[in-house]
């Protein structure tokens, strides 16, 4: 379990660079905001599709782990409905309260997924995170849209607007596109995925400095209890949900090590923008997000090595 720590610590010591770079005020809040926006419109778009377009899925059960995906984070999406009346009166919390804890126990940071894969993996194995991608984002983010318009204190959404939502979201095209582009046996032209990489390729260590100026040390050290729960059910119950899942639908070796890795790593940053925009709780998903991320350095390697995952 040692080596898997000492894989980790990069990832994380650059959080922490990207932390203090935005502590020093060295680099403006606006200009974060900026990169964020760039890694999440093109940067991260450009690596899923080319590695889902240009991988070799022969021996991989693309179907089988995606379902055990998608059955995994849907156990956890019926848990939190089912027991919503129950958990409100436990942690004290109101509906928006309640789906921004929603969120931080379903959604998964991509960026920081991506940023380990290669670690343990190599970077051939970034189409499996792509096909994570594929399998889980347009599902996480149809019902995250929907819990936050029904529970918060926004206005619901037609569902004109929540389909162009779903549409739009870059991941979602990126994906889905990559998906299409393998089923059709499209060949993936040379210079294409030298330009797409070429884009991608500062994106890893771009991204995990914006999780690292987004932080909010202050608030999370002030943890509350929706913090501890929500931080709890994604970084423990979700591996487990997806432990259970992956072998009852006989998903092993490399690809259920990749699932379990993307169960395990922290909320996106998504979910933040969505609960300002749409009526949930900011300020508890910004606390939830930092929370977890500091969590994450303990739970990971820990989630890692009962996969079986070494550094």
């Amino acid at each position: 379990m040692t080596s898997t720590i000492i894989a980790l610590l990069p990832v994380f010591i650059v959080i922490l660079v990207g932390y203090g770079l935005r502590r020093s005020g060295l680099i403006d809040a606006h200009h974060w905001d900026a990169v964020d926006h760039v890694c999440y419109y093109v940067l991260f778009p450009a690596i899923i599709f080319k590695e889902i377009a240009a991988a070799d899925f022969s021996g991989v059960p693309v179907w089988r782990m995606s379902f055990a995906m998608i059955m995994a984070i849907s156990t956890m999406f019926a848990l939190l409905l089912w027991s919503r009346k129950r958990l409100c009166g436990w942690l004290g919390m109101d509906g928006p309260q309640f789906t921004s804890v929603f969120q931080g126990a379903t959604r998964w940071h991509t960026f920081i997924a991506f940023a380990i894969i290669p670690i343990y993996f190599g970077q051939k194995a970034l189409a499996l995170g792509g096909l994570s991608s594929a399998a889980m984002t347009p599902l996480l983010n149809i019902v995250n849209v929907a819990v936050i318009s029904i529970y918060g204190l926004g206005h619901r959404p037609d569902n004109r607007a929540l389909l162009r939502s779903i549409i739009r979201n870059p991941f979602v095209l990126s994906s889905l596109g990559g998906v299409a582009w393998q089923l059709l046996h499209l060949p993936a032209p040379q210079m294409g995925v030298q330009v797409l990489d070429m884009i991608g390729k500062g994106a890893l260590g771009l991204a995990l400095l914006t999780v690292g100026a987004g932080l909010k040390i202050d608030e999370a050290l002030s943890a509350k209890a929706p913090v501890i729960f929500a931080t709890s059910a994604k970084l423990l119950l979700m591996p487990l949900f997806m432990a259970v899942w992956l072998v009852l639908l006989g998903v092993g070796g490399e690809a259920a090590q990749v699932a379990m890795l993307c169960s395990a790593v922290p909320t996106g940053s998504g979910a933040y923008v969505l609960a300002r925009r749409m009526g949930g709780d900011a300020s508890l998903i910004a606390s939830i997000m930092t929370m977890q991320v500091i969590a994450a350095a303990f739970t990971l390697p820990l989630v890692l090595w009962l996969a079986g995952v070494t550094g």
